[in-house]
């Protein structure tokens, strides 16, 4: 079970680098993320899991700094014993949500699928997902426990110089908490250029906040301007920017 899962991993890695992140690349453009003396790019990464997103902005512009949020103690070691030499990204073991404090961590068998959300045990596509994985849909979730979270916004107020120029939020299905944290009915300046979002079109969780998110990212003047479909499933990455405070 543990080879056909990892080979479904490389799978679905390969498939993502040549056809997926190609796309993602040319939205952003060299031209605005190549290096500038003059400016510091910043990037937060929330949800860093195996480190992709890591990957693909320090190969495009290797002066980004990055702050990675990733919960689970295991991939965070990971990442920790992979970047200890890079002094330009910096990692912290937390979650990001809507307030500050502790919530359960929901440790899929995939571990890019880990999550703060249930599942829908009676989802077809939940169901469909343990079938290619040759297990039940019990078996999806391997272990939880309770980690700290933190709110962006309260990230921000602490690190008061930083103006970011993505937040890319791949939660799987927390996404929604994790803007309400951000932008935590604050009417002042939002610090940020960009927000990529993972969109998941499907009934997999059990609370699915997903159709809010378009409003709440409006409502603080950030609008849509791309949606790159992923290579498998009904996943999209969506791209917001901030028009409010150009």
């Amino acid at each position: 079970m543990k080879i056909r899962i990892w080979l479904i991993q490389i799978i679905v890695d390969v498939i993502e680098r040549f056809l997926f992140y190609p796309k993602l690349k040319k939205y952003y453009h060299l031209k605005f993320l190549k290096p500038d003396l003059e400016k510091d790019f910043t990037v937060f990464d929330v949800g860093s899991n195996r480190g992709q997103t890591i990957e693909f902005f320090s190969k495009i512009n290797n002066t980004v700094k990055i702050y990675g949020f990733e919960p689970n103690p295991v991939l965070f070691d990971n990442l920790r014993n992979k970047y200890k030499n890079n002094n330009n990204i910096s990692l912290l073991n937390i979650g990001i949500s809507s307030k500050k404090g502790r919530l359960m961590f929901y440790e899929n068998i995939m571990n890019e699928t880990s999550t703060f959300e249930e599942l829908n045990y009676d989802s077809e596509y939940l169901k469909k997902k343990a079938r290619i994985l040759g297990v039940s849909t019990k078996a999806l979730t391997t272990k939880n426990y309770e980690v700290d979270v933190i709110t962006l916004s309260s990230f921000l107020k602490e690190h008061n110089d930083i103006f970011v120029d993505i937040i890319k939020i791949d939660v799987e299905g927390h996404e929604y908490d994790c803007l309400v944290g951000l932008f935590n009915n604050s009417s002042l300046p939002i610090p940020v250029k960009f927000i990529q979002i993972e969109y998941h079109d499907n009934d997999m969780l059990l609370k699915n906040n997903a159709g809010k998110i378009n409003s709440l990212l409006e409502l603080n003047g950030f609008y849509e301007v791309k949606r790159i479909k992923h290579s498998f499933g009904s996943f999209f990455e969506v791209v917001y920017e901030n028009k409010k405070n150009r």
